[in-house]
């Protein structure tokens, strides 16, 4: 790539810094010690500027040395250690067959709820969103001038509006920056891929005697992907049946069904092999495939007979039970990464001047542009986009006519399966460019210690999806319907039996590019006041107070080849999309008060209240309210209590209420008597041979399977395309939170102990009319009455609705994941925090120079609970993974979650080690069907070490070894080679080293 070359000057210029940065860990927001008398600041959830920097809600700061730390090159990465956060959708999002509107983006989820609930903050302003769902992508985060990361569990709404329902994550900038300074940092796996390289350079001054501060900041990413195929733990050869469309080609026959006679009529008697068998009817129930030199071979359900092409990942033989009498040629890829590439450009700057002593201005500019290419599998042709061939095609082998012929049907058209690899991967390039622009003035107003302040905001997300590698149905139709088998259109025509590879001129013929194209504008402006209102014997009575207007506006539109005239989609493996705009415009008004009640008193030295209100009228859903009553409560020096309520809203986004309907592919597994996965009505299922395996039939048959097949049906896939769009009947989602917990400092006087601190934080998140798509996978199993949710196994049930069926094969086709308010959403748990640092000359170790450092951040999960539809029931996911509240939420709810640091520091020198533990948990179908054998995942350890050096002339070293001992990450599921990269690292043991310098 076209960093490759500075990458490996950088690496050379730093390979001899051998110490790194110290540990990286999350401290708790209050300072070790008593604050002296300091400007007043504002922190993360609150409006109120106040000395003592004191949070009420469960507050965690994270410092860029920290981030650092991590050795990663993009935060996501970073923040998803925590254990506040779940693994979501991030540098793990490899490619997508779907034509989706987040492609190479990366989100924050807090608590598992996802992206879109975790309101992203600039120095406390809102960001432009970058995907229609409201989500901010934090690729777009200015990383160069981060100071800190505030993160606030549960809501503030209150304070912000809309998006915080689990909470906010704050990014603060350097409030200063004098000099120059240039950063670069360089990474590389173990098995020499996955390179990343970051280089930043930032520059700042005064001006004008003071009076102005402007600094400017340049920052370029590169990262390189890192392939399955290099990692022994990912296999592409499963031992389960589970994709049957490959290279070769295979015909579904559904109710049209050959006989058996002229089945073995070949196979026995011109072939050899051994006799196949059929259903009652004589008639043959499996699959036929196409060897390249023109034979016959079985497949699906049968044993597989007379398959002579060679064995590949692309195409090999699998059992699905013990005897070997139903078998399946499986599909795989090896071409899959488990790391995104990225090449992104951003820009930083900001202006402060002081235009008189009681007015200041500033202007503030942030641009990023970036590049993410993702990489898929070969179009597969099958399931509703399956081919259909016409018993005219002159291709046709010579082997399969009589078996057409002997058809009830004989002279009817055929459904065909077939990876398309002839034709490549697939690629999504996905193109970001997203900038935002704000000015604003403060002062004081003249009265009291009032002070206000205000600001402008204009910023845009343009993102371009450009596809390569589909294929056009219409033009693969004119080659299969035409007499000549196509060699009107293209030289040679196409032989689509048979992994044969057709001219480059057919190859192109079939072969189509389309591009996408997403805006998303916000518009914002902003007016507050604060300061005392008057004296209570407890202190001072302040306040703030504000409005502002925020308006979302969205359009996309999709290439004409998906858009076609008559409704259709040319791209197989895409759906169709529409043209799609809207906007949302939204007014608000907030208050808050921050009431110091009592003071001096035994056991109460302070307590102080928190109220605030804010009302918001949205063009959507009108008007909604949210309020808080929060309290801090310090017993004696060293204990603080702090809790509260929060009533928290979140309106549907602009793109929730008009985003266009678009497809993609959705893993339900493959079928087996001991799982919930796959499709119920395959005959290989745990609902057909299970007890009620009467009743499933039958709900089979109203769907659709045909009678002819009901009892030999097998999907022969372990995903199918399902369908999302907008909903502008959409409502409001609430949260209610409820927060308690204590910080404390040490009593001692001791130096060994007087560094010692600690928090503990309950607390306890409650979304109802929660927004979200219903999970196909979750309709298929309560469809078929999982957890007593349709017990009389009527096809009318709401979730069986959602289900279509071809009436000759029985594939579900297109089914529907429909954008709705859904049930409801709680999760309660604990937050420990513990740091300690002392010096060695202060305890028995004292004869050893230099310092330590602990630090242990521990997330309990009690209670991750969803509820799908109101009055369904509630199933609660803690200690589970497979379920998540929404795609890109992340599927993993440990019980047990932390990061341990240590580091030692010896005068310029410092070297850590950082240990993540993520708790063994369970496969999520046995919250709802206790007897499913689906695998969980073992309990998950890692260490890091980093280190770092302090050079003369302003010049830091630092390095790092993640993943130490090159822990491979647990298999997810019952699929083998199936990895969670969101929350384990599945790159293996990698290396990075950077150098900064300040000019």
């Amino acid at each position: 790539m076209r960093s490759r070359t500075l990458k490996r000057m950088m690496a050379g210029g730093c390979a001899y810094g051998a110490l790194m940065l110290g540990v990286a860990h999350a401290q708790e927001a209050a300072a070790p010690e008593e604050p002296q008398a300091v400007e007043a600041v504002v922190v993360t959830g609150s409006r109120i500027a106040r000395q003592d920097y004191v949070a009420n809600s469960p507050i965690q700061t994270v410092g860029a040395a920290a981030i650092e730390a991590t050795g990663q090159v993009t935060v996501e990465k970073a923040l998803s250690q925590m254990p506040q956060f779940t693994g979501s959708f991030g540098q793990g999002n490899t490619g997508s067959t779907s034509t989706g509107l987040n492609g190479g983006q990366s989100y924050a989820s807090l608590r598992g709820l996802g992206a879109k609930r975790t309101l992203i903050l600039l120095d406390g302003r809102r960001l432009q969103p970058s995907n229609p769902d409201g989500s901010v992508d934090l690729n777009i985060i200015p990383e160069a001038l981060i100071e800190n990361v505030e993160v606030i569990t549960g809501g503030a709404s209150t304070a912000y509006g809309s998006d915080a329902t689990a909470g906010v994550v704050n990014f603060k900038l350097k409030r200063s920056f004098n000099g120059l300074t240039a950063d670069a940092q360089y990474g590389i796996s173990e098995k020499g891929d996955a390179e990343s390289f970051r280089f930043s350079i930032t520059g700042g001054s005064d001006f004008a005697e003071g009076r102005g501060r402007a600094v400017l900041s340049f920052d370029y990413t590169n990262r390189d992907r890192a392939l399955q195929s290099a990692r022994d733990y990912y296999i592409f050869r499963t031992s389960a049946p589970g994709l049957s469309t490959i290279p070769q080609g295979t015909v579904l026959f559904g109710a049209n069904l050959p006989t058996l006679a002229s089945i073995n009529s070949l196979f026995q008697g011109t072939y050899g092999t051994a006799a196949l068998t059929g259903n009652s009817a004589g008639r043959y129930t499996g699959q036929i495939g196409f060897n390249t030199d023109q034979t016959l071979f079985s497949t699906s359900g049968v044993p597989v007979l007379n398959f002579r092409d060679p064995q590949t990942d692309n195409a090999y033989i699998v059992n699905a039970n013990a005897a070997g009498t139903s078998q399946q040629v499986n599909f795989g890829y090896n071409g899959s990464s488990m790391q995104s590439d990225l090449d992104r450009y951003a820009v930083f700057a900001k202006v402060d001047y002081d235009l008189t002593d009681n007015l200041k201005f500033f202007s503030q500019f942030t641009f990023t542009d970036y590049v993410s290419v993702g990489v898929s599998n070969p179009t597969l042709a099958s399931n509703v986009y399956g081919l259909t061939v016409p018993v005219t095609n002159p291709f046709i082998p010579t082997d399969f006519r009589p078996i057409l012929a002997s058809r009830p049907t004989p002279n009817a058209a055929f459904t065909f399966y077939k990876a398309l690899d002839i034709l490549g991967p697939r690629i999504q390039k996905y193109s970001y460019d997203v900038f935002q622009f704000t000015n604003g003035l403060s002062g004081e107003t003249g009265f009291k210690d009032w002070t206000w302040d205000g600001y402008v905001s204009f910023s845009r997300a343009k993102f371009d999806n450009e596809q390569t590698g589909g294929a056009s149905a219409s033009a693969i139709s004119r080659l299969l319907n035409s007499p000549t088998g196509g060699t009107e259109y293209c030289a040679g025509g196409w032989n689509p039996f048979g992994n044969l590879t057709p001219s480059v001129e057919c190859a192109r013929y079939m072969s189509r590019r389309t591009l996408n194209q997403n805006t998303l504008e916000q518009r914002m402006v902003e007016v507050n006041v604060s300061g005392s209102l008057f004296d209570l014997p407890a202190g001072t009575v302040k306040f703030a107070a504000g409005t502002d207007y925020r308006s979302n506006e969205y359009t996309f539109k999709p290439d004409s080849q998906l858009n076609q005239p008559d409704g259709t989609s040319d791209i197989l493996g895409y759906s169709v999309l529409r043209d799609a705009s809207g906007s949302v415009d939204t007014y608000e008004v907030y208050g808050e008060l921050l009431v110091p009640v009592l003071k001096d008193l035994p056991f109460i030295q302070e307590f102080n209240l928190d109220l605030g209100y804010r009302y918001s009228d949205y063009s959507s859903v009108g008007g909604v309210q949210t309020y808080k009553a929060d309290f801090d409560w310090k017993i004696v020096e060293p204990v603080r209590l702090r809790g509260g309520y929060n009533r928290a809203i979140r309106a549907p986004s602009v793109g929730e209420l008009y985003a266009p309907v678009s497809t993609g592919s959705v893993a339900i597994g493959t079928a087996s008597s001991t799982t919930t996965n796959g499709d119920p009505c395959d005959v290989r299922s745990s609902y057909r041979t299970g007890a009620n395996a009467a009743a499933v039939r039958s709900l089979c048959l109203a769907q659709g399977v045909p009678t002819a097949i009901i009892d030999s049906y097998q999907l022969g896939t372990a995903q199918v395309f399902a369908l999302t769009g907008g909903n502008p009947d959409l409502q409001e989602e609430t949260a209610d939170t409820y927060s308690f917990g204590a910080v404390l400092r040490s009593p001692f006087d001791t130096p060994l102990l007087s560094r010692l601190t600690a928090s503990i934080d309950w607390y306890d998140i409650k979304v109802k009319d929660a927004i979200g798509s219903l999970s196909i996978v979750n309709a298929f199993q309560f469809c078929f009455n999982s957890g007593g949710s349709n017990p009389t196994y009527d096809p009318n049930n709401y979730y069986c609705s959602l289900l279509t069926r071809n009436s000759a094969s029985g594939v579900p086709t297109n089914p529907v994941q429909p954008l709705l308010n859904l049930g409801q959403f709680q999760t309660t748990g604990v937050d420990v925090q513990v740091d300690w640092s002392f010096d060695f000359a202060d305890s028995a170790l004292d004869m050893i120079p230099g310092s330590f450092a602990l630090n242990v951040a521990l997330g309990y999960t009690d209670k991750f609970k969803i509820q799908n539809l109101p009055g369904a029931p509630v199933y609660d996911y803690v200690g589970t993974i497979g379920t998540g509240v929404e795609s890109t939420a992340g599927t993993a709810h440990p019980k047990w979650k932390s990061v341990t640091s240590g580091t030692y520091t010896w005068g310029p020198a410092s070297l850590g080690l950082r240990w993540r533990w993520i708790e063994a948990m369970e496969n999520s179908a046995k919250v709802v069907t206790p007897t499913s054998t689906s695998r969980g995942v073992k309990a998950y350890n890692a260490f890091d070490l980093n280190g770092r050096v302090e050079l003369p002339w302003d010049t830091a070293l630092r390095f790092g070894v993640n993943n130490l001992f090159d822990k491979a990450p647990p298999q997810v599921g019952d699929t083998e080679g199936n990895y969670d990269p969101q929350n384990y690292d599945v790159l293996g043991r990698s290396y990075y080293v950077g150098i900064r310098k300040r000019f």
